[in-house]
């Protein structure tokens, strides 16, 4: 007998390893539950809540904000650095200053256009070949002096080669501060979403900010200066890195990968269970994991905040595919080609649609109206058309099997090939215009013979 968990309230719960086949969770409280490895074929889960419980939620948003309020002092402390370097005025200082910025404005530049994990390898290249250069051509001048005995000339060497590490100390600080506010801004809305982000970066702002008026003090104008314009370049850089990240912009994968490990760790959690058939119509699943998961002919319609759901590893990575499957409002859309396998499509408006040599092989389109739609050289092995709208398809080539189950087909008539202007009636069935098939005609004309061999 199935397992009956309708409406419960189940915030924390281990279901490890367990089989869960056809149990109902539909409308049940499952955040922070443990599915890990659990066998759920056919489970319900329609307007279940999954995710974060909400001591979780409010950790999660305090660690941000902590990591929000370190990264703004580590952007006022790598201006402040830079305008420590530009106040002692000697040719040695002006060049370290003028190569820090350059390399943070080529490491911010990076970040906006390839992504924190493109830039970052850009920032380790620039450190080595600027710590391999400095270290030699200090070698070189020490040895020279050595010989000539020029004590001071020592001292000399060892305050430029003290500046070029404060130069180095200061990119690092203000990289180390885009990725933190980054991070951090994707960790809050994660978990609580747009609001939380915007104070998490207000918090970088403000410390940043008191971290560039105690540089003015302390420094001067120079120092103060640089410190707020650096800060405010690393907020507004990171800002902008953690919405990308949260709206799923693929240069900012490693930003959202790094809060997603985070914020699903507590989260509900599906990691390698078999969720074949399962339904998750209108479920709430942000801050919830499904990696290594078995999603075959699962539904996800109308499922909710799932691009804050960890769904690396299956077909969901994808968000065009992902939102399709949770509209199931395909019309006239084409998806030629594309690997539709095992898909849960049922009820889908196909209206129109164009699936030249995809691949639909086991998946669940029953119910769909597929009206006008092009199937040609399509793969339906195992497809469930159960119930299904036909009228109009184009069908030519199509690859339906014995297994493929067309009970309760609707079709009035369909085309064998594509209408040009040259064929306006490419083998049409019924090919009289003014017939349609009968009742379960269609059915028993398109259905495969067993193969006998295998019997």
């Amino acid at each position: 007998m199935a397992h009956n968990y309708q409406r419960a309230k189940l915030r924390g719960k281990s279901f490890k390893g367990q089989d869960l086949t056809g149990a109902d969770f539909s409308y049940s409280d499952i955040r922070g539950a443990d599915f890990t490895g659990a066998f759920l074929k056919g489970a319900n889960f329609s307007h279940a809540k999954a995710g974060l419980q909400r001591r979780w939620v409010i950790a999660t948003v305090i660690l941000a904000l902590l990591l929000s309020a370190i990264s703004g002092l580590l952007s006022a402390t790598s201006g402040s650095l830079i305008g420590y370097i530009l106040t002692n005025s000697n040719y040695e200082n002006t060049y370290v200053a003028a190569v820090t910025l350059t390399v943070l404005f080529v490491f911010f530049l990076i970040t906006m256009r390839q992504g924190v994990a493109a830039a970052f390898g850009f920032l380790a290249v620039a450190v080595t070949w600027t710590a391999v250069a400095g270290v030699i051509w200090a070698g070189i001048v020490a040895v020279t002096w050595a010989k000539a005995g020029t004590q001071a000339g020592i001292m000399e060497l060892a305050t430029v080669v003290a500046v070029v590490v404060t130069g180095a100390i200061a990119a690092i600080a203000a990289a180390t501060g885009v990725v933190l506010i980054a991070g951090a801004a994707a960790m809050a809305g994660s978990a609580a979403g747009l609001l939380a982000v915007a104070i998490t970066v207000s918090v970088a702002g403000a410390i940043a900010g008191v971290g560039a008026i105690a540089a003015v003090r302390i420094g001067g104008p120079v120092v103060g200066a640089l410190a707020g314009v650096i800060s405010i370049l690393t907020i507004f850089l990171s800002a902008d890195i953690g919405c990308r990240a949260l709206f799923e912009d693929e240069k900012q994968t490693w930003v959202r990968n790094v809060a997603l490990d985070f914020v699903t760790r507590r989260g509900t959690n599906f990691q390698a269970s078999n969720l074949t058939d399962a339904n998750f119509t209108q479920a709430r699943l942000k801050n919830t994991n499904f990696t290594k998961s078995v999603l075959t002919r699962t539904c996800w319609f109308q499922a909710k905040t799932m691009n804050r759901a960890d769904v690396r590893t299956t077909y969901l990575e994808d968000k065009n595919l992902r939102q399709l499957l949770i509209t199931k409002d395909l019309q006239g859309k084409t998806f030629d080609g594309w690997d539709l396998q095992g898909m849960n499509l049922q009820d889908a408006n196909l209206k129109d649609a164009s699936f030249i040599a995809a691949k639909l092989n086991e998946s669940n389109l029953q119910g769909a109206d597929l009206s006008r739609a092009n199937l040609t050289e399509a793969q339906l092995d195992k497809t469930d058309l159960r119930g299904a709208t036909l009228t109009g398809t184009y069908i030519g080539n199509w690859s339906v099997t014995p297994d493929t189950k067309l009970d309760g087909v609707h079709c009035d008539y369909t085309f064998m090939y594509v209408p040009t202007k040259d064929n306006p009636n490419p083998h049409r069935l019924p090919a009289n215009w003014d017939e349609t098939f009968k009742e379960g005609e269609f059915t028993k004309l398109m259905t495969p013979l067993p193969n006998l061999s295998k019997i």
